[in-house]
């Protein structure tokens, strides 16, 4: 071989050597770029897993903090949002997880400020879509990146199992003596229902007292106080025990709405007004702090309508056909804004009333009597039979108070609901309106599950 080929061929491998060198070289640069490029890429998707998950733990808080809002059953628009914005004020501002910050409203949408997690944090807005229909937005951060989760949610009307029970009250209830609430129809009617958590002993039972129905209590740490020969659900004795049921969980209180039946109350009862003797009264307003006492025989027909403050007396025998309701008078003044009936008292149910143009409205507005917030109503005297659903925040029934409820008796307020003596009390629920008028059940919010989105 000559010396020239051999030259040739050692360039020849030489530059061989050098082209696969490249070649190498370019395969681990691109091996190595393609390497940080998988690693940014997952971190930029653990960057994002993790958002979406702040976003949807967010979501979640929110929903669980909203389950047990209710919201005021008339109102829609932008009052029914500054109602929900007040209610997570209440339960938000102040509290360790917002760290000072406030919930705040501008315009149609309430903001809920950035809650801190282990992870990151989230925010939220719910914003007003319709009437009945708020849109919540809560979006997610790890530091670097945002995603955000949206639902819908539903203002609904809700339910209340309150009028499935003879007497519903939010105080503790006691019956001494030959106390007795029967039911007409059926024992069921009867039934019970304590929501107290002021007073762990929801239920005081004492001396011959005898409950056709049940007896119910919301806590689950209340207790019911059985002495004497006490009848609770046809039972007694050890037997009793299977009739009383504690721990039932709270249930929604219809709001007292007695402006419906205002309107109507045209005539002024104030301090000049007579009402003693034998006097007849029209769709009547009462003025506050008239104090007034209607003695001998009187007649009402339509609407009484009570303003606050105010201590009512019906000392002698009235005959009532219509309906008594009160201004709400507030909390906790049951004991100076009184309405007593110490006579003989007869109530019809404003079905019964005149068909007559004074009348022609209210007629169309069966099952309630008496509908008094913030009262206290003190029976004393034979009642006769009432005919519709009674409210009121105290109710006390001594002596040989008697008669028949068309209806359920509601204690609103956390004071006492007391039968003493002979006092004998039926319920008749047949035929009662699923809901009487001047009620109506608080608002709760559903979340429409379809409409979960992210982005």
């Amino acid at each position: 071989m000559m010396p020239g080929q051999v030259n040739r061929k050692a360039a020849f491998a030489c530059i061989l050597a050098l082209i696969l060198l490249a070649i190498m070289a370019a395969l681990g640069a691109a091996l190595a770029a393609g390497s940080c490029l998988g690693v940014v890429q997952s971190a930029n998707q653990a960057s994002i897993q993790c958002s979406l998950l702040q976003s949807e733990s967010g979501l979640s808080y929110l929903m669980y903090t909203l389950r047990d809002v209710t919201l005021p059953a008339e109102v829609t628009g932008q009052d029914l949002l500054n109602a929900l914005a007040a209610a997570l004020q209440t339960r938000l501002n102040g509290t360790p997880n917002l760290a000072g910050a406030q919930v705040t409203v501008l315009g149609s949408t309430i903001s809920i400020p950035s809650i801190t997690t282990d992870q990151g944090y989230f925010r939220a807005t719910i914003s007003l879509a319709a009437d009945n229909v708020f849109n919540l937005t809560v979006a997610g951060s790890d530091g670097k990146t945002t995603r955000s989760v949206g639902m819908s949610i539903n203002a609904e009307g809700g339910s209340s199992s309150i009028f499935e029970y003879g007497v519903a009250s939010r105080s503790a209830v006691s019956l001494t003596g030959n106390a007795s609430v029967y039911g007409a129809n059926d024992p069921n009617e009867a039934k019970i229902l304590s929501t107290t958590y002021t007073n762990l002993e929801a239920f005081r039972l004492t001396g011959n007292c005898h409950i056709d129905g049940d007896i119910y209590s919301a806590n689950p740490d209340s207790y019911a106080t059985i002495t004497g020969n006490v009848v609770v659900g046809e039972a007694s004795g050890s037997a009793i025990q299977d009739h009383i049921h504690i721990g039932v969980g709270d249930v929604d209180f219809p709001e007292a709405d007695p402006t419906i039946f205002e309107p109507f109350a045209t005539n002024i009862v104030d301090a000049n007004t007579p009402t003693g003797g034998n006097r007849t009264f029209t769709n009547i307003r009462i003025k506050a702090n008239t104090n007034p006492n209607f003695s001998g025989n009187t007649t009402i027909r339509g609407v009484v309508f009570v303003e606050a403050p105010n201590e009512v007396r019906f000392t002698g025998n009235l005959n009532l056909t219509g309906v008594i309701v009160t201004e709400d008078a507030g909390d906790n003044v049951y004991t100076t804004n009184t309405i007593r009936f110490t006579g003989n008292t007869a109530f019809q149910g404003v079905e019964n009333l005149p068909n007559t143009p004074e009348f022609a409205q209210v007629r169309l507005m069966p099952g309630t009597s008496l509908l008094a917030p913030g009262f206290g109503v003190t029976f004393t005297g034979n009642f006769g039979s009432v005919g519709g659903c009674m409210a009121a925040d105290a109710f006390t029934w001594t002596g040989n108070a008697s008669g028949t409820i068309h209806g359920s008796i509601i204690n609103y307020g956390d004071s006492a609901f007391t039968l003493t003596g002979n006092s004998r009390i039926t319920i008749d629920r047949s035929g009662s309106p699923q809901i009487p008028p001047g009620f109506a059940i608080p608002r709760r919010l559903s979340p429409v599950a379809s409409s979960y989105r992210e982005y």
